[in-house]
């Protein structure tokens, strides 16, 4: 009750804002997508129905609006409006209704309306108070606590765990939170957490960030779900190739059911930039928790990338590489091939992508995404799946 209060009352704040202009800034984007899936092996959709291949289409609005009513104090609001329409609708019974999950303590996502072979989903996913004075920030509601440090796996993002492959969505999920963080230098912060979410299970935690040279270093410990958790991170530099990791140790807390078991989830990566703008990163996981075996029961679909990520749980695999190369021909062209692969099954994710920049403000984006591997492995977990996608992006 309190946070559906402090939900409605950021409402309040957000339409007087429109009041005071001069505070007042929105941003946001539109994006047209056009999407094609196609699987190696039919699935079944029903009796005697099979599903191949299928198209859609996605009209992506997202506002960004910041209001600072007072020095100090600012009120963040950030809404996606999707439209979503074609094939996939009608072919898939109930996928609409994926896009209203919210696991927040507050249901922030609506299907506005829904029709056979589309609907238009509202969702806010920031919705927060921010509070600074001296060297103290507060900050409470739906927001994005990034301690993250690596680029493709985190295991010291204990609020709001993210799949890479998610490629559309370049905000990253929120969670409702409080997050208060002491500026204790101009290189070093205190940074104390509380979540909480639909399954009133609480992630309390703290993280001490402090430089050393010409590394970053951080340390974390607290309370995960049903886990005591402790973990630490860097990121600096060897030679000219950038260097980055982060772990986490995860033990069950005494006294709680079902009992989890003992974990370490750890992510290591480096990457360079060549003198004639070639780039490179290559990142490698390990997650005690994954498996070994190929043909294990579950695996990544592209219509539900995420998977139910969390920082103990970052793959389905135990052991996972990711490769990148990228290279920008000219300012407006520019060249992309990533991949991640689990050595145990022998399955991969490829991602070639062009990106072209039409203007100061449009881009247009030409990407695929391939999940090779045996049935039952964990990219190939409906066979070889096929996908591609064509974006338009204007941002304002």
């Amino acid at each position: 009750m309190l946070l559906k209060n402090f939900t409605i009352f950021c409402f309040l704040l957000a339409s007087l804002g429109c009041l005071n202009a001069q505070k007042l800034t929105l941003t946001g984007y539109v994006k047209d997508m056009q999407g094609l899936y196609y699987l190696e092996h039919p699935m079944m959709t029903g009796p005697g129905q099979t599903w191949q291949w299928t198209t859609y289409n996605q009209l992506h609005n997202r506002l960004n609006l910041e209001w600072q009513p007072i020095e100090n104090l600012r009120v963040d609001l950030g809404v996606r409006n999707r439209l979503l329409s074609g094939k996939l609708i009608s072919d898939l019974t109930g996928y609409a209704g994926l896009f209203e999950a919210d696991k927040g303590v507050v249901d922030l996502s609506w299907n506005l309306v829904s029709q056979k072979d589309w609907f238009l989903n509202t969702a806010i996913d920031r919705l927060y108070l921010d509070y600074t004075w001296k060297q103290f920030q507060l900050r409470a509601g739906r927001q994005r606590i990034n301690w993250g440090i690596s680029l493709v796996w985190n295991p010291n993002d204990l609020f709001n765990a993210f799949s890479y492959i998610d490629f559309d969505y370049e905000e990253r999920p929120g969670s409702d939170a409080v997050l208060f963080t002491w500026y204790t230098s101009g290189t070093s912060s205190l940074d104390i957490a509380v979540k909480t979410g639909q399954n009133h299970q609480t992630t309390a935690a703290a993280r001490y960030l402090f430089n050393v040279g010409t590394y970053d270093l951080q340390l974390i410990g607290g309370k995960n779900g049903q886990d005591a958790v402790v973990g630490g991170g860097w990121s600096g530099s060897l030679g000219a190739v950038s260097f980055r990791g982060e772990g986490s140790f995860f033990t069950p807390l005494p006294g709680k059911e079902p009992v989890s078991e003992k974990s370490v989830s750890a992510s290591v990566e480096a990457d360079y930039t060549f003198s004639n703008s070639f780039y490179v990163h290559s990142a490698f996981l390990f997650n005690s928790t994954g498996t070994t075996k190929a043909g294990s029961s579950s695996g990544i679909s592209l219509l539900n990338p995420d998977f139910d990520l969390s920082a103990k749980s970052l793959s389905i695999g135990k052991y996972e590489w990711f490769g990148q190369v990228s290279y920008p021909f000219n300012p407006i062209l520019n060249i992309n091939l990533a991949g991640l692969f689990n050595p145990s099954d022998q399955s991969s994710y490829l991602s070639p992508t062009v990106t072209i920049s039409l203007q100061d403000n449009i881009e247009l984006m030409l990407t695929a995404q391939l999940l090779l591997g045996d049935t039952g492995s964990e990219y190939g977990y409906m066979g070889n799946t096929y996908a591609c996608f064509g974006r338009l992006r204007w941002s304002f």
